[in-house]
């Protein structure tokens, strides 16, 4: 716990100046504030001898401190509220970045999915920051209490000694309730994960949703979600709320005892009434920073969980590590080798032993049942993963041994499922190569016959085309991804089913775009219909994670096996 705790307060390192004025502010804040209340005594005094110009002179003073207090307080919570947002922000930054880093393994083996994740950055960086804006009350009301204390010592010592005795009783409670709080705070912020992650999943499978009549099943696991996390915030809430009657009751007890002390001592002429309301209004004033005192403790234990959920991730090592010492990735290269390549997932082995190469200009088609290892193949050329044991050599240069983003700069993706921001058609083509003029964005989308549908879109290039592209048909989306593709103008091309979820008219004219984008380039084709393997100067058939058959497609037929076989039953 503290661990977290001091990590989190070296966030607020960077903006040294600003805590320095928090500090300040609230330094002064509380000096002014405890001795604008033995300012009542002073008045009192003054009023019972008669003393008119003492009394204009107090104040006069009382005015003054009660100015310094309210300037001292706006910029004491402005400054402390404006660096909980630059600290957030910059959380929630290194967050998305490092997500993007973390090996696909990760994120397909994360329990709660993107949603989790997406309750990490939104939600715990959110009570990361309600938490962050109560360090100001950790600046200013110890030093309050203290000083209000120290009013109660001065004006009675005896009687703030007498008083001190529960001092150990509120200190025990208050740690048997920390010990609840930061088990039910935890378990509340998994659930708020799992909430996120089945809100996320229904918004994004919406289509099926509807089509399958799933929205009670939907709805009720979500409310079954929803019900267990009132319960948890019920605990919480129970426990929180049962340190103001304890407090209150004691505050209580203890202003009757002064009641009737004072009653006696004031009847003896021990003490002025000025005393008395000096250190009534001290005490009474002092329930303040104690109740802002068990809010920040409360605030703090819900910190601190979620500080330690986030730097859970910050602190997860990527696998995919750069080279010390990158090699340039060569203009000239010859070939792509893969040499006894293995590769596992988890306990399970996906890839056994592969070796094969292909020449610079050569186009290659991957043909396999589904889970066979052909899209696994190109992911470790892509180093989306790491080899468990063999390597990927461009000449006989380990892909390792490049920079991850010289490496993937030289390699064009085009996938099954298509990603476009939820930007211009003009901007997702231009994020193929953002170094390339964006006016060459319309050349790329002429070439892969994109071009006569986007002029028809009302804006054109400046259309926007929705979250992941739902403004565009699948055709349409796969036409754009092509361009993107083509944009970036990379020497290796890896066409991982790129047709396979489109109709026949559709997959016509991708196709017509895909050969274009063939062109002149090395390609890894990932595919079952007839017409994609036609392009391909070589066929590598695999089966449960090894190559079977190598060959041309007339050749592979004559011989009966796997690849007739697949062939067979996709006709």
């Amino acid at each position: 716990m503290w661990e977290t705790l001091k990590r989190l307060l070296l966030e607020i390192k960077p903006y040294k100046s600003k805590v320095i004025i928090i500090a300040s502010m609230g330094i002064l804040y509380s000096l002014f504030y405890s001795r604008l209340v033995l300012s009542l005594k002073d008045i009192n005094d003054s009023f019972e001898k008669g003393n008119q110009q003492q009394i204009v002179t107090i104040s006069l003073i009382s005015v003054g401190l009660a100015l310094g207090v309210g300037i001292c307080r706006y910029f004491h919570i402005f400054e402390m509220n404006f660096v909980s947002e630059l600290v957030v922000n910059n959380l929630r930054q290194r967050l998305q970045r490092k997500l993007m880093d973390l090996h696909m393994g990760f994120h397909s083996a994360f329990e709660n999915g993107a949603g989790g994740l997406m309750s990490r950055v939104l939600n715990d960086v959110k009570v990361i920051q309600d938490g962050l804006r109560m360090v100001a009350d950790l600046f200013r009301e110890p030093l309050l209490g203290i000083l209000l204390l120290g009013n109660l010592f001065y004006l009675n010592w005896k009687l703030t000694c007498s008083m001190m005795i529960v001092l150990p009783f509120i200190l025990v409670f208050l740690r048997w309730i920390s010990l609840g709080l930061r088990k039910f705070v935890q378990l509340g912020q998994e659930q708020l994960e799992k909430m996120t992650s089945t809100i996320k999943e229904t918004l994004d499978g919406v289509r099926i949703i509807q089509s399958f009549n799933l929205q009670n099943m939907m709805g009720e696991k979500l409310r079954n979600q929803s019900d267990d996390y009132v319960q948890i915030r019920k605990s919480v809430h129970q426990k929180v709320e049962l340190m103001g009657p304890v407090t209150e009751f004691i505050a209580t007890c203890l202003i009757l005892s002064i009641f009737v002390y004072f009653s006696v001592q004031v009847g003896r002429g021990e003490v002025s009434s000025g005393s008395v309301l000096a250190y009534i209004a001290s005490l009474m004033l002092l329930n303040q920073p104690i109740k802002k005192l068990q809010e920040s403790y409360v605030r703090i234990q819900e910190t601190l969980v979620a500080a330690r959920r986030v730097y859970e991730i910050l602190d997860m090592p990527v696998d995919i590590q750069e080279s010390l010492n990158p090699k340039p990735f060569p203009k000239e290269w010859k070939m792509i080798r893969y040499e006894n390549v293995n590769f596992t997932y988890g306990k399970l082995p996906a890839l056994k032993n592969i070796s094969f190469t292909i020449s610079r200009g050569e186009k290659v088609a991957f043909v396999g049942e589904s889970g066979s290892g052909k899209s696994t193949l190109v992911n470790l050329l892509l180093r989306f993963y790491n080899t468990t044991s063999g390597d990927i050599f461009i000449d006989d240069i380990s892909i390792r041994d490049f920079a991850i983003e010289d490496l993937r700069n030289n390699i064009a993706l085009v996938a099954q499922d298509v990603f476009l921001f939820s930007d211009t058609i003009e901007k997702n083509i231009w994020s193929g190569n953002f170094s390339r003029d964006p006016k060459l964005t319309k050349e790329a989308a002429e070439a892969v016959n994109a071009h006569e549908f986007v002029k028809r879109l009302p804006n054109g290039y400046q259309n926007m085309v929705g979250e992941r592209g739902g403004m565009l048909s699948g055709g349409e989306k796969q036409r754009i991804s092509i361009a993107r593709a083509l944009f970036k103008n990379a020497p290796i091309l890896v066409l991982d089913e790129a047709t396979s979820a489109l109709d026949h008219v559709n997959e016509e004219e991708v196709q017509r775009g895909i050969e274009t984008l063939m062109a002149g380039r090395t390609c890894f084709i990932i595919a079952h219909r007839p017409r994609a393997l036609r392009a391909a100067d070589k066929i590598i058939v695999i089966k449960n994670g090894v190559i079977v058959e190598t060959g041309n497609s007339p050749d592979l037929l004559s011989l009966r096996g796997e690849f007739a076989r697949l062939q067979k039953v996709l006709d």
